[in-house]
Formats: C-alpha cells, sequence, structure tokens
C-alpha cells in the first residue's frame, strides 16, 4: 500500500519533485517546468540558454516528474564533452538519479 501512495504522490504534491530533491530551485525555474514544459502532451524540449541559469536543475526536474509519473524509462542527455561530469554528478547529488556515459570509446567498442 505504502508503494501505491508513493507511486501516486505526484498527483497530490504540485511540486513533488522539487520536494524530493536537493536543491533551491530558482522562480524561472519553477516556471519553465511546472507551467510550461510539463503542461504539453508531448514532453520534447531542448533546453539551451546562458551558463548558470540552470538547465541542470530544470532537467532533473522534469525528469524527475516523469519518472515518478511512469511516462518515461530512458532518457538521453547531450551535454558537451567538458560538461559531462559535471552534469553526472549535479544529476546524482541532487536528484540521486545515475546514467551511463556514452562517448566515442563507447560507440567504437560496440
Amino acid at each position: 500500500m505504502e508503494g501505491k501512495r508513493i507511486r501516486f504522490a505526484y498527483q497530490f504534491d504540485p511540486l513533488y519533485a522539487v520536494n524530493v530533491s536537493q536543491i533551491d530551485p530558482l522562480p524561472h525555474q519553477i516556471d519553465a517546468v511546472y507551467h510550461y514544459i510539463l503542461k504539453h502532451p508531448r514532453i520534447r524540449f531542448l533546453l539551451a540558454d546562458d551558463p548558470g541559469s540552470g538547465k541542470t536543475i530544470m532537467a532533473g526536474l522534469v525528469l524527475k516528474e516523469l519518472k515518478q509519473r511512469g511516462l518515461v524509462k530512458r532518457v538521453l542527455i547531450v551535454v558537451p564533452g567538458h560538461l559531462r561530469d559535471q552534469w553526472i554528478r549535479e544529476l546524482k547529488e541532487k536528484f540521486n538519479e545515475t546514467f551511463k556515459t556514452i562517448d566515442r570509446g563507447v560507440m567504437n567498442a560496440s
């Protein structure tokens, strides 16, 4: 029963991902994620903004919400090579999400 309650928690908590993550989002991040991105029936967005605008946090919030709702199984995040480790670290620390890195070496090996 507890599992079912947790599974449907997003229906009763409008900011579910914010409350289960280790972040303090800014107002523009909440607005973008909850009032724009998650309102669309097909969620396909390119988050491209100035450095330091919180793209990692917005991506993490969207990811967490979609996973909780059972709407996503696999996610592809494409970042510049020099930011790869930063994104992996921040998504793990702030959202408890683990990713497999696929780079040129992995592609050549397969």
